[in-house]
């Protein structure tokens, strides 16, 4: 239990450290939302407690789209959405740029 205790600590100042040296808020808000969809997730901390058996699903046959829509909860976006969501990503390099290292 001390060394788990040793290594989460270790791994929360690294944590710290790299997010101190991030000035931008917008990658400052979705390194935060992650944070929260990570806490909120169920994790499994010990990998030997995983069970081979819990990834093996059941195929179906006959099985419509919107079925598996509906099953999966899915949720359009719309162009506008989209557009307004990529607005926001910062990038690095101009389209001229990433385009010229295709050639």
């Amino acid at each position: 239990m001390m060394n788990h205790t040793v290594n989460t600590n270790k791994l929360r100042k690294d944590i710290m450290n790299v997010l101190t040296r991030i000035d931008d808020v917008k990658k400052l808000k979705l390194i935060f939302q992650q944070a929260e969809e990570i806490e909120e997730m169920n994790i499994v901390e010990d990998e030997q407690s995983l069970n081979i058996e819990d990834g093996i699903v059941e195929v179906r046959e006959g099985v419509t789209l919107d079925q598996l829509l509906k099953e999966q909860n899915y949720k359009p976006i719309n162009y506008q959405e989209f557009k307004s969501l990529t607005d926001e990503i910062e990038w690095e390099h101009s389209l001229e740029e990433l385009l010229e290292n295709l050639d």
